[in-house]
């Protein structure tokens, strides 16, 4: 009985193997996978190239999102205290508060494409090693991973404007008043317009060409014709750059302005140049 079992259990793993190793052999077999993690959605295509290793390639894309919303506070109780000293003359339909507010969201988004390896220790296993790099398509090298906007209150952007119309300011050539200043980490930024609005934008940017190192469970080209993987890394960028109003920004004391949870989003991606992943993937084999 006891070699009959043994005989039965060295012949099904005899089998898994070749299944396996079949499954594996170079340049033969074709999967698709789709998949969704922290990088947002993606498809991919995988093909092995040796017993041990399989080549994939795909595109992800996170869609810009909220994460969350902060208040920026600008102080604008001098713009106030010049129209107090010219209300006697003259009737302002705008009036200026202490304080603007600037109603803005933070968003996170990114889109790649991707070229990677996975390697199997074990050909007929199911753990691997994956690595990589993911690019940024030149259509959406200009948008940023993470982005801080949002308008200041209309009336203040309106007041601005009758202010610097009713009364003009003899020491600047054009005429205009101090802008709106946003005071950041000790600078000032300066609002523009944008649609019609007084905005202000910050963002943080990263190198279209990031690497990925990763590991994970579950094949990438099915013995079946479905199979799931399961699958942690972290992708390392570098050149990263941080800016408000399209000019270089420090991070000291940005919590003072953005809020302390924008302040620890940004401190943390220019501390540690890298972004976890966890992606769950269904694989569907074609070939």
């Amino acid at each position: 009985m006891r070699k009959a079992f043994l005989a039965l259990f060295v012949t099904g793993m005899t089998c898994f193997n070749a299944s396996a190793q079949y499954n594996m052999e170079a340049f033969r077999h074709i999967s698709i996978g789709a998949e969704a993690g922290l990088h947002g959605l993606g498809v991919e295509i995988a093909m092995p190239i040796q017993k041990h290793l399989v080549l994939k390639a795909g595109y992800n894309l996170m869609p810009p999102g909220n994460l969350l919303y902060t208040d920026i506070q600008i102080d604008t109780k001098d713009f106030r205290q010049t129209q107090e000293e010219y209300d006697n003359t003259m009737h302002f339909q705008y009036k200026f508060q202490d304080k603007a507010i600037v109603n803005a969201g933070v968003q996170m988004g990114m889109a790649n494409i991707k070229a990677m390896l996975n390697w199997y220790p074990v050909a007929s296993g199911r753990f691997y090693f994956a690595g990589g790099v993911y690019y940024t398509p030149s259509a959406h090298q200009d948008d940023p991973f993470i982005e801080i906007s949002g308008n200041v209150n209309d009336n203040d952007w309106a007041a601005l404007a009758e202010l610097n119309k009713k009364v003009p300011d003899p020491n600047r050539p054009d005429g205009k008043r101090e802008l709106i200043l946003a005071t950041i980490s000790g600078k000032e930024y300066a609002l523009f317009e944008k649609d019609g609005h007084g905005h202000m934008l910050a963002d943080f940017k990263m190198d279209p060409l990031k690497y990925y190192l990763g590991f994970g469970i579950g094949r990438c080209v099915p013995n079946g014709r479905l199979g799931l993987q399961l699958e942690a890394g972290a992708m390392v960028y570098h050149n990263s750059s941080i800016r408000c109003q399209n000019q270089e920004m420090e991070l000291k004391s940005v919590g003072d302005s953005f809020g302390s949870d924008a302040e620890e989003i940004l401190d943390y991606v220019d501390k540690y140049p890298i972004y976890p992943q966890v992606t769950l993937r269904l694989c569907f084999r074609v070939l």
